[in-house]
């Protein structure tokens, strides 16, 4: 969050040319998202300029460059389609108001201290998922570029070579091989732009422009509630939160390994939610942390979330004085630009590596990537992290099964020598039930099933002494296994309880289950009573 002490000699001149070299990048990306996205290239723009502002200012992470991006341009595709199918009156309001209920869920992420739980995402999922926006992305400008949609498309020799689609696969052969040396004094997005641009002027050819943006400051657009997309404006509004949330957080975890530094999840999403809201207000897409514009920023000197502000101011000051210039842009180097970031965001290092990755990561991956391109984004990720949090639960629970052990004397190789020579004096007539680590719901069944098939004739000793959390689900079942013992007029003693536990077992009262005397501090107290009394 912008403070002050952001403001001193020693680094304003670094975020003025940080500011300065990712305006140049984003520029093009700003436009080329807009036009995509079918609210026209100023939605784009604006984007940048609101989200960028407003996040720089609120956010927390100091270099930071907000914008429209890839995934939140294919929600919002998706979104504003549906919408103006569904009301044709009301659709193209109903979406932005999204964009701004988006922003209101982002900063109760933010207040509520949410942040930390959107980045614990399995690599699998965030790889389909990216990979399938990428397909996405390349799938929307087949029509822009060759002049049919890809069920209509026929690809002919004059369909190649039509003038539109020729200057799209020069704009993609520049875009491709522009060397990366020269990227960081001009980006090969500019060289794409500006060149298709000058050849537009010369050849004098028809083919379509993006067009003029007004030099008008975008006018307030009055939220409304469409009770016939109800259903459809929250699921929505969550997708857009979820999915500017993954991006900025990403982005701001790159920052920290670059930088050392330590960002601020749960300010960083009231920045953004703020900007969502305000860009939904005037018209503009969707924005979240941008990571090639961020890490241009800061490679370019930008230290402080001046270098955001300033971003913005410079893209303002760019459509209000030179926004009619883009009439002259071509539409398809705006699909060749959003081409190549489609090629770009798949993730073919783990493509290539399938062979070397387990058979459930590969399947999950792909299922990921292929519900994102068939249903929709919000199903893919939902669906992704259910199953990847499933088998993770699972693997988790057979770790856990390994710290529950039910053994006699000969087996509790992990008693002490006095503890030992307790528990063979009593005859094998007492089982030991140690329970160490945390336990989670996931191993109740199993802690349960080891109970129930040992033999419930021996008194039963339940050792927590290395136990550090006890779930509600497994406390649940401790009670159960004390219930049964005691139906059955068999003794059940507890030990080493620490008040972690003992906070836990409190919930549910099952403390009051069991006498007091078979309550132990510790477990080698436990032994000693029960050897006494066996002895009598």
């Amino acid at each position: 969050m912008l403070s002050l002490s952001h403001f001193n000699q020693k680094t304003i001149k670094g975020d003025i040319f940080g500011a300065l070299t990712s305006t140049i990048v984003a520029l093009p990306f700003a436009l080329a998202f807009g036009v995509t996205s079918g609210a026209g290239a100023s939605a784009g723009i604006y984007c940048a300029i609101l989200t960028g502002l407003f996040a720089s200012l609120f956010g927390g992470t100091n270099q930071q460059i907000s914008g429209p991006n890839t995934g939140l341009t294919v929600a919002m595709v998706a979104i504003l389609t549906t919408f103006v199918a569904q009301s044709p009156e009301n659709g193209i309001a109903a979406a932005f108001t999204v964009v701004s209920l988006a922003g209101l869920f982002q900063i109760f992420f933010g207040v509520f201290k949410l942040g930390k739980y959107f980045i614990l995402v399995s690599y699998p999922v965030i790889s389909g998922f990216t990979s399938g926006i990428g397909i996405l992305i390349i799938l929307s400008q087949i029509e822009p570029l060759f002049g049919n949609s890809l069920l209509e498309l026929q690809l002919s020799l004059s369909t190649l070579t039509n003038s539109n689609t020729l200057l799209g696969f020069a704009c993609l052969v520049v875009l491709f091989l522009w060397p990366q040396k020269y990227s960081r004094v001009v980006p090969a997005s500019i060289i794409a732009v500006a060149g298709a641009t000058i050849f537009y002027i010369l050849s004098g050819i028809d083919i379509p422009v993006v067009g003029a943006i007004s030099s008008e400051l975008p006018s307030f657009s009055m939220p409304i509630w469409d009770n016939t997309l109800a259903s459809e404006m929250i699921k929505s509004a969550l997708l857009i939160a979820t999915l500017s949330t993954l991006d900025s957080l990403m982005t701001s975890l790159t920052v920290d390994s670059i930088t050392n530094e330590l960002h601020d999840s749960d300010q960083e999403l009231v920045g953004q939610g703020i900007g969502n809201v305000v860009a939904g207000l005037f018209g503009a897409l969707p924005g979240g942390g941008a990571t090639m514009r961020t890490v241009t920023n800061l490679r370019a000197g930008g230290t402080t979330p001046l270098s955001g502000i300033l971003h913005a101011l410079f893209i303002l000051a760019i459509v209000l004085w030179a926004g009619e210039y883009t009439a002259y842009i071509p539409v398809a180097v705006l699909s060749a630009i959003l081409m190549y970031v489609g090629i770009s965001i798949i993730d073919w290092n783990f493509l290539k590596r399938l062979h070397q990755i387990p058979l459930f990561s590969v399947g999950l991956m792909i299922l990921t990537m292929v519900m994102s391109v068939a249903f929709d984004l919000v199903t893919a990720v939902l669906v992704g992290v259910f199953l990847a949090n499933l088998v993770t639960i699972r693997r988790l629970s057979e770790i856990q099964l390994d710290n529950i052990k039910l053994c006699t004397a000969k087996e509790a190789e992990h008693l002490s020598p006095v503890e030992r020579q307790l528990l063979a004096s009593m005859d094998d007539s007492v089982l030991l039930l140690n329970i160490s680590g945390p336990i989670g719901f996931g191993v109740a069944r199993g802690l349960k099933q080891s109970v129930s098939e040992s033999d419930q004739n021996k008194t039963l000793l339940i050792d927590l002494t290395d136990a550090r959390f006890v779930g509600i689900t497994s406390t649940i079942t401790i009670e159960e296994i004390i219930v049964s013992y005691q139906s059955q007029g068999r003794d059940i003693l507890l030990s080493s309880v620490c008040e972690r536990v003992k906070e836990d077992f409190n919930k549910l009262k099952l403390l009051d289950k069991i006498s007091p005397k078979h309550v132990f501090i510790t477990r080698l107290e436990a032994l000693n009573y029960l050897s006494k009394r066996t002895s009598l």
